[in-house]
């Protein structure tokens, strides 16, 4: 081979290189900057625990109203329990 194609091929194997270190490198830096911009709080999976509770108290209520006003209250037209008044 010749030193033009060697240059050539040096060339053409090197730009895909620095461009993905370059692309992880730039990568890592925004995730770190998201993960300072969060807010502190609970982290998804015991938000989604959460929210896995709450759908099933709010399946398990007799009715809506019951669900809203934690059993002090029931909606005669449409609660199960029917007999419990408001």
């Amino acid at each position: 081979m010749t030193i033009c194609a060697l240059a050539a091929l040096t060339l053409v194997l090197a730009l895909p290189t620095g461009w993905c270190l370059g692309y992880r490198t730039r990568r890592q830096t925004a995730t770190v900057a998201e993960h300072a911009a969060r807010p502190p709080g609970p982290h998804a999976g015991a938000l989604a625990d959460e929210l896995a509770l709450a759908w099933h108290q709010l399946t398990t209520a007799c009715c809506l109203t019951s669900w809203e006003t934690h059993g002090a209250q029931h909606d005669p037209d449409h609660c199960t329990r029917k007999d419990q008044t408001t």
